[in-house]
């Protein structure tokens, strides 16, 4: 009896490596998506509302941020960073100079 529950249990570990090798067992979504529109320049063209702000003394992303909302931020901290760098190709959300200026993002409320 052990023999033979063995070879079952045997079987069906085969059967199941092999079913979520070829088929897999994860549902995977039928409909495109829509690969990102990219300009001649090569960089992705992006639909962010957003305002120029010069940076003063003492600045930071987030206090920026929150002085034009009048408040907290509707966004998780990373995407408005992710949003910030996108507009600002090539500068980091961490190191803002003073005197500069940025798009910052708006968000909705």
């Amino acid at each position: 009896m052990k023999k033979a529950i063995i070879a079952f249990v045997l079987c069906l570990s085969i059967y199941i490596i092999y079913h979520d090798v070829t088929t897999g067992t994860l549902i995977t979504s039928t409909g495109a998506t829509a690969a990102p529109e990219y300009a001649a320049s090569g960089k992705t063209n992006v639909h962010i509302p957003y305002q120029t702000v010069t940076v003063k003394p003492g600045d930071t992303l987030l206090s920026i941020m929150e002085r034009q909302q009048n408040g907290p931020l509707p966004v998780p901290i990373d995407k408005a960073i992710t949003d910030f760098e996108t507009l600002n190709p090539g500068e980091k959300a961490q190191a803002l100079r003073i005197g500069k200026k940025y798009k910052i993002p708006v968000y909705k409320r």
